[in-house]
């Protein structure tokens, strides 16, 4: 069952010209540390490893003042990327990986998507169980079908070649565009590392902003509470509910998100 994620501690959000966020906007897709911004922004006053030591550490502050602030996120340990937005109106938040250098994303939310080549595979926490189930979505043939085992705490790697004897944690998933060793992701409770071995094609990673998620939460409730248990997994009655939603109350939901928030209710 989805769970909203906490909030970060209210920061006053930074002015719009901060010169920090003009470096992220100008690449949003480029991940920096706070030694290359330090370069960047030309903040070093003298060559004195102790002030350059101490610039680093200021700006390092303010990146994860950045950071709490909802502005930009820590993909790993020290680096920071623009945050952005595949979609406000549906609540997705959108980042891609790999094919433009930059390998590494985090996330924090019981719910996503991992668009591999062809593929959309779908992660949703299990509290119950404690773990969490994955479908894979072929857009290419229109067939879904789920994984067997089921994701908990770990490191696991996904790619279309055969695992090797005796290797664990090795998905191995078929399609159009998948490298061999194609992305890793990394999950402990609900906060998940993504990793993308430099492929040509890249990794796109969708999920809902906290407020996406309570609303896709109250959505899916509203789905059940209106349908008849026996058509609670019937994919045309969740579609229509979506789109009676958007013509009489305004509210615009990604129509394969929706139905992942109601599978996490059935769970």
């Amino acid at each position: 069952m989805l769970s909203a994620a906490p909030h970060a501690p209210p920061v006053a959000s930074p002015e719009p010209k901060d010169p920090i966020l003009k470096v992220f906007t100008a690449e949003p897709h480029h991940a920096y540390t706070a030694e290359e911004l330090v370069k960047i922004l030309k903040l070093q006053p003298t060559k004195d490893p102790q002030k350059q030591a101490e610039a680093v550490a200021a700006l390092t502050a303010k990146l994860r003042q950045l950071t709490a602030a909802g502005r930009i996120t820590e993909v790993a340990e020290g680096v920071f990327k623009a945050r952005l937005f595949f979609d406000k109106e549906e609540s997705i938040e959108h980042a891609y990986i790999g094919g433009r250098g930059n390998p590494w994303y985090r996330l924090r939310s019981p719910l996503f998507r991992l668009n591999i080549g062809v593929l959309s595979l779908f992660c949703v926490k299990d509290n119950k169980a404690g773990d969490w189930k994955m479908t894979v979505r072929d857009t290419t043939i229109g067939k879904d079908y789920g994984l067997v085992q089921p994701l908990r705490d770990g490191a696991y790697t996904f790619g279309s070649q055969p695992p090797e004897a005796g290797q664990g944690h090795y998905m191995q998933i078929d399609g159009k565009y998948i490298a061999k060793k194609h992305v890793t992701i990394t999950i402990s409770g609900e906060d998940v590392a993504v990793e993308d071995h430099e492929t040509q094609h890249g990794t796109r990673i969708d999920f809902l902003t906290p407020e996406g998620l309570v609303r896709y939460t109250e959505g899916a409730k509203a789905f059940l509470q209106a349908t008849d248990p026996k058509d609670h997994r019937d994919p045309v009655k969740r579609g229509r509910f979506v789109l009676e939603r958007l013509l009489h109350d305004h509210q615009d939901f990604d129509t394969s998100f929706f139905s992942a928030a109601v599978d996490s209710l059935l769970l």
